[in-house]
């Protein structure tokens, strides 16, 4: 059943991405005076593929849970947070943004700062990330020594060196994709993020078919990030200019120096969005790599719709960016306009993951492995899941201050957000296992401090903005798509009650035209909605 559900899948994604390529290229002209259309172009066509991608990670992600022990599962989640998302966050250092704003204001500058920046990148590579995995591992063998914490089992540890070697390739990528960024052509990174995926979900599940297990799996990782790099490097010199590294030391030491506050911010906020998986390893109480598995996969659904915030922030930032300069009023329509999109996406897939959380563990771990899950991943994703219209905001507003150049401001709300993050948890944690004797409630505090944290930096922005004369309007922007998703919630609540299998099938069928239509009786889609639909379709 796995394997078939993997094909249908496989076969799906290469289907739509050839017919969407084919079709995208007869029908698409850019105007260079609808910026509103270009935003949309730049945001919905990677949104798409995105979805495609997450698609066929969900498709393995199932394969490999129906397939290995939860327990077994959880050394090789932790071992992809750290090199993926810390380590892979430290050594992109800010400078992909960087890259972004400064082509995006001076396209005759690229060649000489993707060349310095690339050369930063790979140096941090080198020496950085051998440190700070021997300092994880070491960390939790000392937790283990002194009787209060798990340590790394050796495959998982393997598991990290081997996905080290990704971050090489993963740099240049990053740099490459950073120069169409610029260009506002986000739709190319997209649709090889998409091959791409389709060759990585193949060589994964080789590894597993072979029965390699997650080391199999990490180094399937590895080749296919280097076939990344490969396709990239074809696409630059077709595109732009042909790579070339440059050592410029003083133009490095200004570029670390203005990327830093972008590093760290991405480095805090990932700190307060999965730092808390290690502790959870820390004090599993004996169960850590199964606790790890457990909130993994409240993640993975979570993680669907954490595509969105990016992938619309990335397609605006470029007019953020250059109407930074004097158009504030223009940025301030721009943002706001953004953030309504947002906060109309944002709360209905709130409510649906609430009300459907049970039947996505069901559907994600089937009915024999689901024993292992229910019903402690779905109590967090229906805990989770509201963090998602606080992380949207925050999302946009990070990057508009980053457009008017106040990295700076921004790093100390990222600071006060994950200090707050980690002295709780360093709370809730222990008190659950030790105190309580409970670990699984670590996990439900941690989904809980999740949505604190993103109202301490939501808190911290808002001044932020008002100084700039950028205050949003929260509450007329989100009260609408906030309401609305209630009334979808409750009729999608009754549904359930249907016997079998049909109040889910009824649920999810109802839930999109329940929730358009209580925006339309409350009075979302007005003048101003009708006349940038007009724009986007080239009407106006």
């Amino acid at each position: 059943m796995t394997s078939t559900l993997f094909l249908i899948a496989l076969a799906g994604a290469l289907l739509l991405t050839v017919l969407g390529a084919i079709f995208w290229r007869k029908i698409y002209r850019d105007d260079p005076h609808n910026s509103v259309r270009r935003v949309f172009k730049n945001s919905a066509i990677p949104f798409l593929m995105r979805m495609i991608v997450r698609g066929l990670d969900m498709a393995f992600f199932i394969i490999l849970i129906r397939t290995l022990p939860g327990a077994d599962i959880g050394p090789y989640v932790l071992a992809v947070i750290l090199v993926g998302q810390y380590l892979g966050t430290f050594t992109e250092f800010g400078l992909g943004v960087l890259l972004t704003r400064e082509v995006a204001q001076d396209a005759a500058a690229a060649p000489r700062l993707f060349g310095v920046t690339l050369s930063l990148r790979w140096l941090l590579v080198l020496v950085a990330a051998v440190p700070a995995a021997l300092l994880l591992i070491g960390s939790y063998q000392w937790l283990h020594h002194i009787g209060i914490g798990e340590a790394i089992t050796p495959t998982g540890q393997q598991a990290i060196w081997v996905l080290l070697l990704t971050l090489i390739p993963g740099a240049y990528s990053g740099a490459v994709t950073a120069l169409y960024n610029a260009a506002e052509r986000m739709e190319v990174p997209a649709l090889i993020e998409v091959v791409t995926a389709v060759l990585g979900v193949i060589a994964r599940v080789t590894a597993l078919w072979l029965g390699l297990g997650i080391l199999g799996v990490s180094w399937a990782a590895v080749i296919v990030t280097t076939i990344t790099a490969l396709i990239y490097l074809f696409l630059q010199i077709r595109d732009f200019f042909r790579p070339v590294l440059r050592w410029d030391w003083p133009l490095m030491q200004g570029l670390a120096l203005m990327a830093f506050p972008l590093m760290l911010n991405n480095l805090l906020n990932a700190v307060f969005f999965r730092f808390d998986t290690f502790m959870i390893k820390a004090f599993g109480g004996g169960q850590g790599d199964l606790l790890v598995t457990q909130y993994d996969i409240a993640y993975k659904v979570i993680s669907i719709a954490m595509i969105l915030p990016p992938v619309v922030t990335f397609a605006v930032f470029p007019m953020l960016a250059r109407r930074a300069t004097g158009e504030r009023v223009g940025m301030a329509q721009a943002q706001n306009r953004t953030l309504q999109i947002l906060l109309w996406l944002a709360f209905p897939l709130a409510m649906g993951m609430t009300i459907l959380a049970t039947g996505l563990v069901l559907l994600i771990n089937g009915p024999e492995q689901a024993v292992q899950y229910l019903p402690v991943s779905a109590i967090v994703l229906m805990i989770l899941a509201w963090f998602l219209p606080l992380s949207f905001v925050n999302g946009l507003l990070q990057y508009v201050l980053i457009a008017i150049n106040r990295q700076g401001a921004i790093t100390r709300a990222f600071v006060i957000a994950a200090g707050f993050n980690l002295a709780a948890n360093l709370i809730a944690m222990p008190v659950a296992t030790y105190a309580l004797n409970a670990p699984h409630l670590g996990l439900y505090a941690a989904s809980v401090i999740t949505i604190l944290t993103e109202i301490v930096l939501l808190a911290v922005f808002l001044p932020l903005l008002r100084h700039e004369a950028l205050m949003p309007p929260l509450l007329r922007l989100a009260w609408r798509p906030a309401l609305a998703a209630l009334l979808m919630g409750v009729l999608m609540q009754a549904a359930l009650w249907l016997p079998g299998a049909w109040g889910w099938i009824v649920a999810v069928v109802l839930a999109l035209p329940a929730y358009v239509g209580a925006l339309w009786w409350l009075g979302a889609f007005g003048a101003e909605e009708r006349a940038l639909a007009q724009r986007i379709l080239g009407r106006a």
